[in-house]
């Protein structure tokens, strides 16, 4: 509370003079109160009550023009009040100053800076400690006097502060809305790669399969394709069930959560990287490419969203090698972990020119750019690149202290 200003932050308030300004609704009531009082006693002078001569009748005439500036600014306001303290102390005139000084300094409190608050603070005191000097024989209103520009300020730097934790929560609740619309984003993103992942991995297969099953030329490579369409099917619908499982696990979607709970266990042994690269490996040779896994320290402890991270960069990765590696290439494939980080490497050779491949199929950028954003989510490395006749893909990420 050492730095607070009751205006409000440093960037609303850059100088000595500066205020926050104060509501319309406030203003219009001010001026309102202001004028029928003015009115009122401007009246009661000009009907000759001795109660008010010309000396008072000046005092209340420069005391409530002072308010009007208040649509302007606290700090002008306080300052066009000065003539008005003045001319009380010549002309012996100090009971509506007694009153009006504690509002505008309130006003003032509430509203200005720290530096002009006390400044102003101290202006009316010293206008109070010199009733006695300019009017001996109202030396006892001076105590009354500083009591109510005491309780004006104290209870404008209270409304003030107020107003400053209200702005501050507003800003905190503004800014973690923010944070939570970013975080949805990135979940979105997220969700947007998993499926482009699995949909596109065994659709692929799928489709190359449906296309070699209806050009086989036995029963039995005809049965084998069948099957192999069945199989990635299968697995395209565990990996589904399982982000299904997952959002329902999380709340995001209604569903039973016995079953989610389930399902997630079966989707969660799809994404074993030993299995999933023997699967892979398994679906490349249906392929007609000659494939050779190798695995090595996969025993390990590894957190599973590492694990999942890499299995979905493996599975883009096999994805393109059937797009665009020909029939009779190869491909050698390996996940290990090696000291602090789990390796994955892909290299498959490319067709010669004037060889018969699959290029003509889809492809974007969009699946390298969602294997590149996963593994740099966990402060990874990847690469891809060509090797002469071979493509060859790398990709690193620390089993430990991925971001979060």
């Amino acid at each position: 509370m050492g730095n607070y200003q009751p205006a409000g932050s440093v960037e609303e308030l850059a100088g000595f003079w500066s205020s926050r300004s104060l509501g319309r609704g406030s203003l219009i009531i001010i001026s309102l109160v202001v004028t029928v009082s003015m009115v009122s006693d401007l009246a009661t002078s000009a009907a000759g009550d001795a109660r008010i001569d010309a000396g008072g009748t000046l005092v209340v005439l420069l005391a409530c023009l002072s308010f009007y500036v208040l649509w302007t600014r606290s700090t002008f306001a306080f300052t066009a009040m000065l003539p008005a303290l003045v001319t009380s102390h010549l002309v012996d005139s100090f009971a509506l100053i007694m009153l009006a000084l504690p509002v505008m300094l309130g006003f003032v409190a509430a509203t200005a800076t720290r530096w002009f608050s006390v400044a102003a603070l101290g202006a009316a005191a010293l206008w109070a400690i010199l009733v006695p000097w300019s009017t001996p024989e109202s030396a006892e209103a001076m105590w009354m006097a500083l009591i109510l520009i005491l309780v004006g300020w104290g209870i404008g730097n209270f409304v003030g502060l107020m107003v400053d934790r209200r702005r501050q929560d507003q800003i905190r609740v503004a800014d973690a809305t923010r944070r939570a619309a970013r975080a949805a984003q990135d979940e979105r993103r997220s969700l947007a790669r998993d499926l482009h992942d699995i949909v596109a991995h065994n659709l692929t297969i799928i489709s190359m399969q449906a296309r070699a099953a209806s050009y086989a030329d036995t029963d039995d490579s005809a049965r084998e394709a069948v099957n192999v369409i069945g199989d990635s099917a299968g697995e395209a619908l565990v990996d589904l069930r399982r982000m299904l499982s997952l959002l329902q696990a999380e709340g995001l979607v209604a569903g039973d959560q016995e079953s989610a709970q389930r399902d997630l266990g079966e989707g969660a042994s799809a994404l074993d990287l030993e299995y999933g690269a023997v699967k892979f490996g398994r679906m490349l040779e249906g392929l007609g490419i000659e494939t050779t896994v190798e695995t090595s320290g996969l025993d390990q402890d590894i957190p599973q969203s590492v694990e999942t991270a890499l299995y979905r960069v493996l599975q883009e990765a096999i994805t393109n090698v059937a797009k665009h590696s020909a029939e009779g290439g190869q491909c050698h494939l390996e996940v290990r972990v090696l000291g602090d980080n789990l390796e994955l490497a892909v290299d498959n050779t490319l067709p010669s020119p004037g060889t018969a491949h699959r290029a003509g199929w889809n492809s974007s950028a969009s699946g390298l750019i969602g294997m590149r954003d996963r593994v740099d989510a966990f402060g990874g490395t990847m690469s891809s690149a060509r090797d002469g006749r071979w493509w060859r893909v790398r990709a690193s990420v620390p089993l430990h202290g991925a971001a979060a």
